[in-house]
């Protein structure tokens, strides 16, 4: 039989090659990589907080809020201070006393407050404390009681014992303590309960009854101090004084702090400013001024108008109920301010994200009318309200509506590959405007590094009835093409930024229309990238 011809050797090494990869050569293609981006829903949430929308039975949306200018209150009003009583009792006679011997005979002490104009006849403390501190230069351990008659909790007067160490060489005993007033009842009234201010107190000392006798000299005794920090009233009774404070702030007003751009013009607005007095005493408030303060823009518009801005207006005395859940029923004035008598209009059209004022109270205007029977309790005042209902009717100029959604296109493989990308947007207009679109790219720190629309391309308003109500949401398509640069950043993009910007368009006469509850803007993106890829 013929021998076949023998494989040459190269070959099998080659094969082996071939099958083991050793010797193929790496390949490239271009290719196409699909990946979807975005899918979100906006609407008036991403404008104003969903908690300040009321829909109406038509299903208009109106923008309820309430703001809270000022409060004029007890802490405000009335201040005790801190108040230090000085006490000395010296003994008279001298000799050795048993344990047990009266050395100081119950002794009062009346003390005034200096409360400046405020006459308080009667508080309940919600907090402070009353430290004691005693020294006694007599050669033996002293019983010190210490008692604030006119200072009850549950019908029970303050009192104290206080155990005095004995003076040792010519070291005197001293010894300090304090104590919670919180819910202490004080009458005020002193002795005879026709005066203000007065604290009534009580020294008595005697040896401690277990002592040895205790030889004493004349002049030997006890030095006190009782010192009342911090005493805050929950309540307080008696006349509050004519007194007129001033007032200018800043404060927050969140209505619109969610818009980062544009501009509105409302049809309508709905605004009452409250006075509620829920003190015990009679005032007279007068706003100087009340400015919409928007620090995005700088716009600044002063309130005129509506009869309340620069005139005093004499708010009347609450009325106690005695009711602790409910313990105050307030006086309020209602003061309307509306487009007619106002420029509340331009106020609101400023799109303020603060509210500054002035303001002046004047408390019991008309002197001790009451006699004595002022009241307040803690954390009730004079409050100043703003109540805004906005019927949402307006013209939008550039008004911008903002999303911000998650992106991780780094976890594909072989992003670094990717060259370039078309990034197909898919718009469902319901809103009554047009509308232009930009994508931000944020990194991980939420700093924009790139973004991704060169041109102007505009997404059409909502098919409208002859009415300007959107019947239908109109589509739209936008196209956007990345260079390998903006591809790259996007890949390495944590988030992305979406902004539209709504436009009602140039209409004469002018015209404005209502937004509802059911008007949204879809969006769905998709990429379409070309990919490098290798074998």
């Amino acid at each position: 039989m013929a021998n076949k011809p023998a494989v040459p050797y190269v070959y099998i090494l080659c094969l082996a090659a071939l099958l083991t990869g050793s010797c193929r050569k790496t390949a490239s293609w271009n290719t196409q990589l699909l990946l979807p981006l975005v899918n979100t829903t906006m609407n008036m949430g991403n404008l104003v907080a969903d908690s300040l929308l009321h829909n109406n039975p038509d299903s208009s949306v109106t923008l309820v809020y309430n703001s809270s200018l000022y409060n004029l209150n007890t802490d405000t009003l009335i201040k005790i201070p801190d108040t230090t009583i000085n006490y000395y009792y010296p003994i008279f006679s001298s000799g050795t006393f048993n344990g047990g011997t009266v050395l100081v005979s119950p002794t009062g002490a009346y003390t005034q407050y200096g409360a400046g104009a405020v006459e308080l006849t009667k508080a309940i403390v919600y907090s402070g404390n009353l430290k004691v501190q005693v020294t006694s230069t007599i050669a033996g351990v002293t019983d010190f009681i210490y008692s604030i008659p006119s200072a009850t909790l549950g019908g029970a007067p303050f009192k104290v014992k206080v155990k005095v160490p004995a003076e040792v060489g010519a070291n005197p005993g001293t010894v300090t303590e304090t104590y919670y007033m919180n819910n202490y009842d004080l009458d005020l009234t002193g002795q005879f309960h026709n005066g203000y201010n007065y604290l009534y107190t009580n020294v008595t000392a005697y040896l401690d009854s277990s002592d040895t006798p205790t030889p004493i000299t004349a002049g030997q005794g006890f030095t006190a101090t009782a010192t009342f920090e911090g005493i805050a009233p929950y309540y307080a009774q008696g006349y509050f004084g004519t007194i007129t404070k001033n007032y200018a702030a800043v404060s927050p007003f969140a209505i619109f702090n969610r818009i980062t751009g544009g501009s509105i013009n409302l049809q309508s607005v709905n605004v009452s400013l409250t006075l509620q007095n829920f003190l015990g005493i009679d005032a007279d408030v007068t706003i100087d001024s009340l400015t919409s303060v928007n620090t995005r823009t700088g716009g600044r518009v002063k309130l005129t108008g509506g009869n309340i801005i620069g005139n005093s207006v004499r708010v009347g005395r609450a009325t106690q109920t005695y009711n602790p859940a409910n313990p105050v029923i307030p006086t309020v004035q209602t003061f309307q301010l509306t487009p007619v008598n106002s420029d509340i209009l331009a106020w609101i059209n400023n799109l303020p994200n603060q509210a500054g004022y002035s303001a002046q109270v004047t408390t019991d205007p008309l002197g001790n009318v009451s006699g004595y029977h002022d009241f307040a309790f803690k954390d009730y005042g004079i409050l100043s309200n703003l109540n805004i209902s906005i019927p949402l009717s307006l013209v939008a100029s550039n008004l911008t509506l903002e999303d911000t959604l998650p992106v991780n296109l780094s976890a594909n493989t072989g992003a670094q590959n990717i060259k370039s990308g078309t990034i197909t947007v898919y718009a469902s207009n319901g809103f009554p405007f047009s509308a232009v679109l930009q994508f931000y790219l944020l990194n991980s720190s939420m700093n924009v590094t790139d973004s991704l629309m060169t041109t102007v391309q505009l997404i059409a308003a909502g098919n409208m009835n002859g009415a300007g109500v959107v019947i239908s949401p109109s589509p739209s398509v936008l196209t956007i093409s990345l260079n390998q640069p903006q591809t790259q950043l996007l890949f390495n993009a944590r988030r992305l930024l979406v902004k539209a910007q709504f436009n009602m368009g140039a209409l004469s006469p002018l015209t404005y229309r209502k937004i509802y509850s059911y008007n949204t803007l879809s969006l769905k993106a998709v990429g379409n990238f070309n990919y490098l890829a290798h074998d």
